[in-house]
């Protein structure tokens, strides 16, 4: 006769075929605000880093498109251009000596590969208890994205000095992608743009979107 699955594997099933259909229709802007929220405790937990990472990226893609001047008319109806300027992401590592060198380069080569997709022009930060000499590093959306030579760090985590210097600089970048083990000093408020914060142990951060990584 047929095997039986086990209740608890095919309860498990369903759950990862849910929430991979979950991310197919967020990504393409079929899921009502209410119900993705509602779905996002089942799917952070089950889906890979780079798959939450490839999501927030094409949200803020998505989010980036603009209605430009009128280019054409349909029958009676004048409809607008849509386009997408190139966007502007602000990364940045925390270099207090709990995240390897190697991490790293794995999570720069994934916002490398998803950032010719999305044409991104990247201001690249490392920073412990300050920012590191030479920061920040900028690469167009055509360059390679690579690790700064001689990154070192080790002193104390304050998460300040990266959200100072946009604001001081009047940058204005899409969104900001910190890669850390979230245990260090916040802004006591967030910014006006869109944080995600990729997190490499179990500390909450106080605010912005957190993804685990596995």
């Amino acid at each position: 006769g047929s095997t039986r699955m086990p209740a608890g594997a095919l309860a498990e099933a369903w759950r990862d075929r849910l929430a991979s259909a979950a991310l197919e229709a967020a990504n393409v802007g079929s899921l009502g605000a209410a119900f993705e929220e509602a779905l996002d405790r089942l799917i952070q937990p089950r889906l890979p880093w780079r798959a939450l990472l490839a999501r927030f990226l094409m949200n803020v893609a998505r989010e980036d498109y603009s209605y430009g001047r009128a280019s054409r008319r349909e029958g009676e109806a004048l409809l607008p251009a849509l386009h997408s300027a190139q966007l502007e992401l602000a990364l940045a590592l925390d270099t207090s000596g709990s995240i390897s060198h190697h991490d790293f380069r794995d999570f720069l080569d994934e916002i490398d590969a998803l950032k010719g997709q999305i044409r991104a022009r990247i201001t690249l930060y490392a920073c412990d208890a300050a920012l590191a000499p030479g920061a920040p590093w900028r690469f167009e959306s055509w360059q390679a994205l690579e690790l700064p030579q001689g990154l070192t760090g080790g002193g104390g985590t304050r998460f300040t000095p990266v959200f100072e210097h946009i604001e001081t600089q009047a940058l204005r970048p899409d969104a900001l992608l910190y890669f850390t083990d979230a245990q260090g000093e916040f802004p006591m408020q967030p910014p006006h743009y869109p944080v995600l914060w990729l997190v490499k142990g179990s500390a909450p951060v106080p605010w912005g979107e957190r993804v685990q990584l596995n």
